[in-house]
């Protein structure tokens, strides 16, 4: 049986992150903006974030006292996020983190300044209207073909934590299900390993229309 992952599911969709996504570093929301102050030393900030995933680069600009984490799974920017943001460094020495999603860099992104391109962080924005969503990208959307088996596919999500329902009801007439974590981190490894494998199980057949959909970003 095949399941593919769909995109986000805000209370309205818009094509603002979708088309966010031509021409920018990917996977999206994996690159973090960091407040550190100017007297953190950079291996002090890769030994505090390697420990959530494979770090594919870091770059701190001591004299404005903020660096940039880029990792190669959103999934792990997210939990570097949760669990850093807030978090106080030298064994409560400081410096205080304050630890933000960065867009990369795209035309309204960067600001010139000294002759120097200046990634400017982008604070991931609430959707009011979608309480349900909330933190941001902690819900999904999951196509699958309407003769999925609603049971084995909630055992599967499962497996990832902080799962707080997951909808199969739906399967039947509209070959949808919703999925709704406590933490973004979650979420997106889920849908990262889902869309990865294609599957929920090892017995695999043809998908319908319906159960084919790219993985795509969404906002409202």
């Amino acid at each position: 049986m095949t399941m593919t992952a769909g995109r986000w599911m805000h209370a309205a969709s818009s094509p603002f992150e979708v088309a966010a996504m031509q021409g920018t570093e990917l996977p999206l929301h994996s690159r973090l903006f960091i407040v550190c102050g100017r007297s953190v030393e950079e291996d002090v900030l890769k030994q505090a974030f390697l420990p959530f995933g494979n770090l594919e680069n870091i770059k701190l600009i001591k004299e404005k006292g903020v660096c940039f984490v880029k990792y190669d799974k959103a999934s792990s920017a997210a939990l570097a996020m949760e669990s850093l943001n807030g978090a106080v460094l030298n064994n409560g020495k400081g410096p205080k983190l304050k630890v933000l999603l960065a867009e990369a860099p795209t035309p309204r992104g960067v600001q010139q300044q000294q002759g120097v391109a200046k990634l400017m962080p982008q604070p991931e924005q609430e959707v009011p209207s979608d309480p349900d969503n909330v933190p941001p990208r902690s819900r999904l959307f999951l196509v699958v073909p309407k003769t999925a088996d609603g049971q084995l596919i909630h055992d599967e999500l499962s497996r990832y934590p902080d799962l707080e329902y997951c909808k199969t009801d739906l399967i039947a007439s509209k070959g949808v299900v919703f999925v709704k974590y406590a933490k973004a981190s979650s979420a997106l490894q889920a849908l990262e390993e889902v869309a990865g494998k294609g599957m929920v199980s090892s017995s695999s057949s043809s998908s319908s229309g319906s159960g084919s959909s790219s993985s795509s970003s969404s906002s409202s």
